[in-house]
């Protein structure tokens, strides 16, 4: 015999996993699906309709970092030495744009203007499919701008120390939610976008953070130059007060010892003295040149400007050279890129030749400022050494006249600061004139326009993300419901987790007397008779054993329709002409008598105790071939009666008159007398109630019986809801006869 256990591995690998049975479960659970499907799209119809429109606008900007003149952000990324890792020009320029200092000026001078005309909702209405939608669009910057609470004060500007007031952090909070920025591939333009329920103000705002930024970029620049200038004037300042302080010595000199002149022919020594001294102020002049140029270069470098108003760039032909070569190389790839990619070998052979150019003239741009350290360097060396040799010259001049040394070294150190006061008078006049000039590398090429279509919401996208939530959800709920679900529910269920044979399925009748229902009854549906033929010829073909035999109907739990089984199946035998006889074995809760209509008492529990013979309790019924044996009196004890000799007695006779023997048996898992009946009769037909019975229950009763050494016929699905799950049962059950039970109900 074939284990369940068996037979449960054998039909673990069934068709349970086919595409249509996932159909037919969709279409079983349907009236969860279809309510949780239009919850969800519902929501999302409505929320996309009442979502405030949001418009876009978008400003072009031209970024050149200076020192060279486009380098796009692809190849600051494919080249280290011009990139975030070395200087991060343009990281740092994307940072400032969207700095919160930025934002508060821009916001300033957007007040001096028209105010933003702020809707009733300034974004999606907070339902489940809005969730899903704003994690996806690429609006949600905004929704969390507007939905943003203030924030704690912090510094406006980090240069003035100045804490945000609550005005002031809500003003930037509605810049910076707004607008975001985004490179432009292979080239230096830098779209900035600004998105706000109001078009006007997307508009106007995107505009402004553009021109707040060029002009934060020029005073940048004014600023470094200013710096400059400032060193110079106080180095001139310094100087004049050395010029007077000079003259006035020498004047005191000439007035305190009569010496109007000093005689050309001097010593040698004294001559000596004199060249020294002129060769220390020139390279006094040289050092403090040298030394203002370089400060100025690492001002503007620390700064991030540009070097290339520097006299020693402007005059480098290898610098101007490249400039003019990159240019060149540029304008050949903007041409090219019209017709090809990136990756066409052309254009990669001109990006490699552009980023070696540029590193070319950034390796100039770095010789200048280090040629630059070294003169300084240079001449404040060559300063100190003649500083050193004209102090020891004067030591050996002490000896001479004193009156022509002292004028003559007054003379000199009056000279020489008025040469000096001179230079730097110089660089402060070209200085100043170079911070008159207002150029920038900053340009706005195309300015944004008052939108006019929204961008969001996206009706068809919210729309579609409505439709996928609702669907992904009702599956959910399907197949969970399926899951946790631990009914038995389909035949296959019950080859996979009972291990026994599959007879056939009864339909459910939707009547109040579905229980008293009995084959030959004017109104038994033809759906039933047809089920329970079909279980008749499995019962009949299950065992090939010749004389009579004797069959066990029970089931799990109560209220499984096993004693509509057992009485219509035993008229089916009798309507077979088989000779059958139904005995009611349940004396607990004895059922058969009142399908057949007949007194319940006596019974089998009356011959079992000796209180009447067995022709006393054998009642004929209106169905040919078939007799009824009631249950009788309920005794205190069913199980021991069940289990005695006279029971097995009792079944012989009855084998000898009879060619069927149908035992209606208690439930398997209410009492053990299932157990003990099944353990003498040919076999067990097992019922199911469809959608009733635990799947471990089932098994569990299964295991009971087994363990009785019963010898399984098959099973029952019994009361399965054909009409509701048409669908769902249709590969269970001819279609011929779900088209008379469909023309009967």
């Amino acid at each position: 015999m074939t284990t369940p256990a068996a037979t449960t591995a054998k039909n673990s690998t069934d068709t349970w996993w086919h595409p249509t049975d996932y159909l037919r479960v969709i279409y079983k659970r349907r009236w969860v699906a279809i309510p949780a499907f239009l919850l969800i799209f519902t929501s999302g119809a409505v929320d996309t309709m009442r979502a405030v429109p949001i418009y876009e606008a978008r400003t072009q900007l031209l970024i050149e970092p200076g020192n060279r003149r486009a380098t796009s952000i692809d190849s600051v990324l494919e080249d280290r030495s011009y990139g975030y890792y070395d200087d991060g020009f343009y990281l740092t320029q994307y940072k400032i744009i969207q700095s919160r200092s930025l934002a508060l000026r821009a916001a300033e001078a957007l007040d001096k203007g028209r105010p933003e005309r702020v809707p009733e909702s300034t974004g999606y209405s907070f339902s489940l499919r809005g969730l899903i939608s704003r994690a996806i669009a690429s609006g949600a910057s905004l929704v969390a701008a507007n939905s943003r609470p203030a924030p704690a004060p912090v510094s406006a500007d980090p240069a003035d120390g100045i804490p945000e007031t609550a005005a002031q952090a809500a003003k930037i909070g509605r810049i910076v939610g707004g607008l975001s920025v985004q490179p432009v591939r292979n080239s230096s333009l830098v779209d900035l976008t600004f998105r706000s329920p109001d078009p006007d103000f997307a508009a106007r705002a995107v505009n402004e953070v553009a021109n707040q930024y060029r002009m934060r970029n020029l005073e940048t620049r004014y600023m470094d130059s200013k710096e400059a200038n400032d060193f110079l004037s106080e180095q001139l300042k310094t100087q004049r007060a050395k010029v007077e302080e000079s003259e006035a010595a020498l004047l005191r000199f000439r007035e305190t010892h009569n010496a109007a002149a000093v005689d050309d022919k001097q010593n040698i020594v004294v001559q000596k003295l004199t060249e020294l001294s002129a060769q220390v102020t020139r390279a006094k002049i040289e050092r403090v040149d040298k030394e203002a140029f370089y400060n100025q270069l690492l001002q503007v470098r620390t700064s991030g400007g540009s070097i290339d108003s520097a006299p020693q760039v402007l005059s480098n032909d290898y610098i101007q050279k490249l400039k003019v070569e990159i240019a060149n190389l540029e304008e050949r790839r903007s041409q090219m890129a019209a017709q090809y990619g990136p990756n066409w070998p052309a254009m990669k052979d001109l990006t490699t030749s552009i980023a070696t150019a540029r590193q070319r003239m950034q390796v100039e741009l770095d010789s200048v400022v280090n040629a630059a350290k070294n003169e300084f360097l240079a001449a404040k060396g060559k300063e100190e050494s003649l500083t050193s040799a004209l102090n020891a010259q004067k030591g050996e001049a002490m000896g001479l006249d004193r009156k022509a040394v002292e004028y003559a070294a007054l003379e000199r150190e009056a000279t020489g600061n008025r040469q000096l006061y001179e230079n730097l008078m110089q660089r402060t006049k070209e200085t100043g004139v170079s911070q008159q000039f207002r150029g920038s590398n900053i340009e706005i090429v195309d300015r944004a326009d008052v939108p006019q279509s929204p961008v969001l919401p996206k009706a068809s996208q919210d729309l579609t993300v409505a439709a996928l939530g609702g669907l992904f959800l009702a599956l959910t709920l399907v197949f969970g419901c399926e899951y946790f679900d631990s009914r038995i529910k389909s035949p296959e269920e019950i080859r996979a987790h009972l291990g026994i044979p599959f007879l056939g399925l009864v339909p459910a009748i939707s009547r109040s007397n579905a229980d008293m229902l009995l084959l030959g009854s004017k109104d038994v549906p033809p759906a039933f008779s047809e089920a329970m033929r079909a279980i008749r010829t499995g019962v009949v073909f299950s065992s090939a054993e010749e004389g009579a035999r004797s069959i066990v109907v029970t089931s799990t739990a109560p209220s499984e329709g096993k004693t509509v089984i057992s009485s219509n199946l035993a008229a089916a035998l009798a309507q077979a002409d088989q000779r059958a006889v139904i005995v009611d074995a349940d004396m607990r809760r004895p059922r058969i008598h009142d399908v057949f209509g007949w007194l319940q008492d006596p019974g089998l529990s009356n011959v079992l105790v000796g209180t009447a013979q067995l022709s006393d309790v054998i009642r004929k019924t209106d169905i040919p071939n078939l007799v009824v044996i009631p249950a009788g009196h309920i005794p205190p004890n069913p199980a021991e009666l069940l289990g005695s000799t006279r029971f097995k007695e009792l079944l012989g006779e009855l084998r000898k008159q009879y060619d069927w023997i149908i035992i209606d048996a208690p439930p398997v898992m209410a009492v053990t007398d299932a157990a003990l009946v099944s353990n003498i009769a040919s076999g067990v037909l097992f019922v199911v109630g469809a959608e009733m019975t635990s799947r471990r229950h089932a098994a569990v009763a299964i295991e009971q019986l087994t363990a009785a050494k019963a010898h399984f016929i098959g099973a029952v699905l019994n009361r399965a809801n054909v009409q509701r799950h048409g669908y769902y049962y249709a590969t269970y059950y001819r279609k011929d006869y779900v088209r008379a039970y469909t023309r009967v109900s």
